[in-house]
């Protein structure tokens, strides 16, 4: 097996052995059939039959996918997407939509609002399955950029101050000297030196803000 299907294949069994999975329909069947095969499939898999039961779980578990069917009673199941798109700690939760409506428009709203996939019924566990490795694949991709992220900032974070120390014992130094007899050219040398230590460190500090925005 080559390196990379090496790294795919235990990423796979990590996330299937890790990955917890909601499931939210109101009818018991579907649920429960749903609930089945994504236990069959390996990933640790919770229920909720109506809306309201549902923001309270991820609220309190964190779920990694949602399966959420569009047509629910009660508070709109569009209400359940808004919450977990606009709460920072579930912003890396995936939500594959489960529907028998065919209505491009209502799809496409749910979508727009967040929804990363869509899966119509009747459909067949191939499809789910396929559908399911994607959702977590988008969500391991996600971490490693946000994590990628965090490491870039704490080293220009630690970059900067370093250099700060440095440009900070130059300049010390170099005042240091001024106040000490010099001759006028070695005065000029030391000012050129501080003004360009200034510099450097307003460089260092506008590079800072840039990366921060």
């Amino acid at each position: 097996m080559q390196a990379e299907g090496l790294i795919y294949f235990f990423w796979e069994k990590n996330m299937k052995h890790e990955a917890l999975i909601l499931v939210v329909d109101d009818e018991d069947i579907i649920r429960n059939i749903l609930s089945k095969l994504v236990h069959a499939l390996g990933y640790t898999v919770l229920q909720a039959s109506n809306t309201t039961q549902a923001m309270r779980m991820i609220r309190q578990h964190k779920p990694d996918l949602l399966l959420l069917d569009i047509v629910m009673p009660g508070v709109d199941s569009k209400e359940v997407l808004r919450m977990v798109r606009s709460d920072d700690a579930l912003k890396s939760t995936a939500v594959i939509l489960i529907s028998a409506l065919d209505d491009l428009d209502v799809i496409s709203s749910y979508i727009e609002a967040g929804a990363d996939d869509f899966l119509p019924k009747p459909f067949n566990s191939t499809l789910l399955k396929l559908k399911i490795s994607r959702a977590l694949e988008c969500i391991n991709n996600r971490q490693q950029l946000q994590a990628a992220i965090r490491s870039r900032a704490a080293f220009c974070q630690q970059l900067a101050h370093d250099l700060n120390n440095g440009l900070t014992g130059i300049m010390m130094s170099a005042e240091l000297l001024l106040l000490e007899d010099q001759p006028e050219s070695q005065k000029q040398q030391l000012e050129d030196i501080i003004t360009s230590v200034d510099q450097i460190s307003s460089q260092i500090k506008a590079a800072r803000r840039s990366l921060d925005t």
